[in-house]
């Protein structure tokens, strides 16, 4: 990687330069590039969404039961401080 030491330079490149720069670079350099400029779709960001979900299920499984007895104790707070 290249190291520069310098105090406070200020370099104004035209967006044609800045892509040239860029297309010097390696392909994971660019890659890199790319991932930081462009966010990644939102269908990647459901699935990845999603994977962290379903491994949570793997892992800390939890049954029906225990989701109706976990929304019925939710209920009883939320009726007795008169929320509903």
């Amino acid at each position: 990687m290249p190291k520069i030491t310098a105090h406070q330079i200020e370099i104004e490149l035209t967006l044609d330069q800045i892509v040239a720069l860029v297309r010097e670079l390696k392909p994971g350099e660019q890659e890199i590039i790319r991932r930081v400029i462009e966010p990644p779709a939102w269908h990647q960001r459901l699935e990845a969404l999603l994977a962290r979900v379903w491994s949570r299920v793997e892992r800390l499984p939890i049954s029906e039961e225990e989701i109706d007895a976990e929304v019925e104790r939710a209920r009883k707070v939320i009726y007795t401080e008169g929320g509903a």
